[in-house]
């Protein structure tokens, strides 16, 4: 029969016992496989600043981790308790792989002492088989203990020139949405939508697109005509400076003269029908849309 009323004890300088953590870890996609120990390793013990490479840890430092409580560090060691041992890996691959090297944390999994009452640390049983006269006995024993759960989480990195130009292509992207979603905040969600929308967006009417594209295309034929005009006139003054051919030369500017009259006059007209086109748009756009 089980005997609750005994007692459990302490074994004797447990807290100087060590552990060795043993880790191997693979990076398939870079083809790398590592672990935890380093090369030629020698007795250690594991430290946070001085020997940071040891995988072999006191118990007593890890239970100071997993629990900052004194007396409830007493009591695990009565009644037993569970520990997580985490190891992360960051490693980056650009690097020598010997640079990666994991980080060790522990944490309490079971219950505080002072909020359970039932069933509190970790124990379990086990049945030790004899024979004594022919008769065959068992012992059964309750044992309290540490239990450690190993958890391994692990990223690797390493450059490469596609995920770059995938990444800026999404950058790129991102800013122009970013462009647009301001521009509609602006110009339709705030108070002085006005002020941005005048700075930013010009209005044009037809008839005034209209006006501007046929003065535009009537000064381009100024332009034209008085540049001919300026050749002749040029032409003519070169022709004067021959005496020999005297009377030619003032037949040529006369008709030359003539013909830039001409042109005048049709400069003139093509202004004149110009103007009647701009006064006729209107009313032709009128009886389109009424049609």
């Amino acid at each position: 029969m089980e005997d609750d009323q005994q007692e459990s004890t302490v074994i004797k300088d447990i807290l100087n016992f060590t552990i060795f953590i043993k880790n191997f870890i693979e990076f398939p996609i870079f083809k790398v496989k590592h672990r935890n120990m380093i090369e030629n390793l020698r007795p250690c013990i594991y430290d946070p600043i001085k020997n940071r490479d040891c995988p072999i840890f006191r118990l007593d430092y890890i239970i100071n981790e997993a629990e900052k409580d004194i007396h409830e560090r007493k009591l695990m060691l009565l009644y037993g308790g569970v520990i997580r041992v985490r190891l992360d890996w960051d490693c980056n691959f650009d690097r020598s792989v010997k640079l990666c090297k994991p980080m060790y944390s522990f944490a309490r999994l079971d219950t505080p002492f002072r909020e359970e009452t039932f069933s509190i640390g970790f124990n379990f049983r086990f049945a030790s088989h004899w024979k004594h006269d022919k008769k065959y006995l068992r012992s059964l024993t309750k044992a309290y203990g540490l239990r450690f759960i190993i958890s391994v989480s692990g990223k690797a990195g390493k450059f490469d020139f596609i995920t770059l130009t995938l990444n800026t292509g999404s950058l790129v992207g991102i800013f122009g949405l970013a462009t647009f979603i301001c521009d509609y905040i602006l110009l339709n969600l705030t108070k002085n939508a006005h002020l941005y929308r005048e700075q930013v967006v010009q209005r044009v009417t037809l008839q005034e697109e209209r006006r501007n594209n046929a003065l535009q295309s009537m000064q381009k034929l100024e332009d034209n005509l008085k540049k001919i005009n300026e050749n002749m006139v040029t032409l003519c003054e070169n022709s004067t400076t021959y005496n020999s051919h005297m009377t030619p030369s003032f037949r040529l500017c006369a008709s030359i003269e003539s013909i830039s009259d001409k042109m005048d006059r049709k400069h003139s007209s093509a202004l004149a029908s110009g103007n009647r086109l701009l006064r006729f748009q209107p009313s032709v756009g009128l009886t389109n849309i009424m049609k």
